[in-house]
């Protein structure tokens, strides 16, 4: 043991110069020699040539965008050792699509020089899987969106537009998934007219943007020219109502919405101060409450129309009640007479004559025998009994039921 000791100890410095030495004498005889090895290339993106021949044939071809392969490649180490993806270049041309929709990969060194050098000797992806789409075109009217808002107290009202219908050029998956053609109008802050260009969008039925390189529109923008308007709010005047079944009288009558906001330019609805419906509502036989919807367009002054969110449908609410009905009992001395010759005198025959008066009930709770006046006229009367029409003045809002008469006897005076 100390013998084997002695001799690795010993000369320590000139045994690591020997190992150097070696290890540089054989990096040169590696670097003189220049070994064959293999190496792997990751990640070559694959690039699809020839789209002519599809779209010749009106149709659209979809493939992995993001395909890349891997090759294997042998040569000599100071060759290989020194290439990466950005050395080759992976193609795969629509002119051998085959039956299945498959396009061979081929791959190649950029430089020629490198190509001659190295040997490919297999690759992880042989072909790339492409779908085949018949392309077809469709016509789209074209609608409007605003962005924004106007001025406060101006609102946007109509549009027209230079181009009203598109054609749209697309893959037939995608066209199937088309709603409509948006253009996108910014309003926010104007409050005159003005026109704009603005870009068309493509919508799906569930509101989303279709975005895809393959969707061709025949413009891409439009001239949109908006009309900006002034808005008022105005009353609604309660309609005038008719006529409810016999013993019935209208009560209060209510609108609702109470109120309307119109539009439209200044110098219009400087004119405008509330909205009048000008038909009376018919309400022949009622006799309960009833709700009448009117449709308000009619109405609408010329040059105005009704604002964003409001409804062109308000309701009148018509309260229908009931007449009451009152009996009062009159004494004949009350009664004024009017008419009577001087050469004769008059006796009436009953004490008593009776009066039914009608109304609301409001109305008919008020009134007293002081508030009724009766009267007959005996003008055309000579000697003898007679009955007599009596001539009742009543309060406001009182109606007479019945015909009231009396009987009285005319004679001469003794």
């Amino acid at each position: 043991m100390m013998k084997i000791k002695a001799s690795l100890t010993n000369n320590v410095g000139i045994k690591v110069i020997a190992v150097v030495i070696a290890a540089l004498i054989w990096l040169m005889i590696v670097n003189i020699s220049d070994p064959e090895k293999t190496v792997i290339i990751y990640n070559i993106p694959i690039n699809v040539t020839h789209e002519e021949v599809i779209t010749d044939m009106n149709m659209v071809y979809d493939s992995d965008k993001n395909a890349t392969v891997n090759i294997t490649v042998s040569g000599k180490r100071s060759v290989v050792s020194k290439l990466s993806a950005e050395d080759f270049t992976a193609t795969a041309s629509l002119k051998e699509l085959s039956k299945v929709n498959a396009i061979p990969v081929q791959v190649s060194a950029v430089q020629n020089y490198i190509g001659r050098k190295i040997t490919i000797e297999k690759q992880s992806k042989q072909t790339l899987e492409v779908s085949i789409e018949q392309v077809k075109k469709q016509n789209y009217s074209v609608s409007v969106e605003y962005n924004g808002s106007p001025e406060e107290g101006y609102v946007a009202g109509g549009y027209t537009l230079s181009k009203n219908m598109v054609t749209v050029k697309a893959p037939e998956s995608l066209l199937d998934k088309i709603d409509r053609v948006v253009a996108r109008c910014d309003i926010d802050g104007e409050n005159e007219d003005f026109t704009t260009k603005s870009r068309l969008y493509v919508y799906d039925k569930y509101d989303n943007i279709l975005k895809s390189d393959k969707i061709k529109l025949s413009s891409k923008r439009v001239s949109v020219s908006v009309t900006i308007l002034n808005e008022k709010q105005v009353p609604i005047e309660t309609p005038s109502v008719g006529t409810p079944e016999t013993g019935y009288h209208v009560g209060k009558v209510t609108v609702s919405p109470e109120n309307i906001t119109l539009i439209g330019k200044k110098e219009v609805l400087d004119t405008v101060e509330k909205l009048v419906i000008s038909d009376t509502i018919n309400i022949s036989g009622k006799t309960t409450d009833t709700v009448e919807k009117i449709n308000i367009r009619k109405y609408l002054p010329e040059g105005t129309d009704i604002g964003q969110g409001e409804t062109d449908v308000i309701s009148v609410v018509i309260k229908i009640n009931k007449l009451v009905s009152k009996k009062f009992t009159i004494n004949t001395d009350k009664i004024a007479i009017d008419g009577l010759n001087n050469s004769y005198e008059m006796a009436f025959v009953s004490k008593n004559i009776n009066v039914e008066l009608q109304g609301k009930d409001d109305v008919i709770k008020k009134i007293t025998l002081n508030d009724i006046g009766a009267s007959i006229n005996l003008n055309n009367y000579k000697e003898g009994t007679e009955t007599v029409n009596v001539s009742v003045t009543l309060p406001d809002g009182a109606t007479l039921v019945n015909d009231v008469r009396v009987r009285v006897k005319i004679s001469k005076k003794k």
